[in-house]
């Protein structure tokens, strides 16, 4: 068995794994669904935690004027309030932005055949590797070429000349 043979059923085993068979292409990102601009994200993140910690603050005015004016346990209601809200508002502070959701494909989208049919993309494969293997043949007998011009004739381009300015 030769070497392209082998390689070639190499490559096909290696393509007929359940992993390879069961892949997805990636899918674009889509741009209605990334987040916001994390500046925007920050201070919209700031702007809500102050707006919560001020309503601590007018749970805990609540407080003082509930218990000053009636004696009440209704004044614990906005104590406990005031107590969970610094939780509350951290937590809230340090989720950010988390929108994002499902990827939505265009309508018109181009899949491309390679990616479903392994024969095709066995022939594409083949076919660029025959291109590689012709460009780097090319290539070999240029040099080879280049190589025997240069034993007939002789590379006269780094001979130093003689005193009476001719070469040698």
């Amino acid at each position: 068995m030769n070497r392209k043979t082998q390689s070639t059923q190499r490559i096909q085993l290696q393509r007929a794994t359940p992993e390879h068979v069961t892949a997805r292409p990636m899918a674009a990102q889509n741009v209605t669904t990334l987040p916001d601009n994390p500046e925007i994200d920050r201070a919209h993140r700031l702007s809500r935690y102050v707006w919560q910690m001020a309503f601590r603050v007018v749970c805990f005015v609540a407080a003082v004027l509930i218990w000053s004016a009636w004696h009440t346990w209704i004044a614990v209601v906005p104590i406990l309030a005031a107590a969970v809200v610094p939780w509350v508002a951290v937590v809230l502070a340090n989720a950010g932005n988390r929108t994002g959701g499902d990827v939505v494909r265009p309508g018109g989208a181009i899949e491309l055949y390679d990616a479903v049919d392994p024969r095709i993309r066995d022939e594409q494969e083949e076919a660029r590797a025959q291109a590689y293997r012709s460009e780097q043949e090319r290539l070999r007998d240029e040099a080879q070429r280049a190589q025997e011009d240069w034993q007939r004739n002789g590379d006269r381009s780094r001979v130093w000349p003689t005193r009476n300015g001719s070469r040698r």
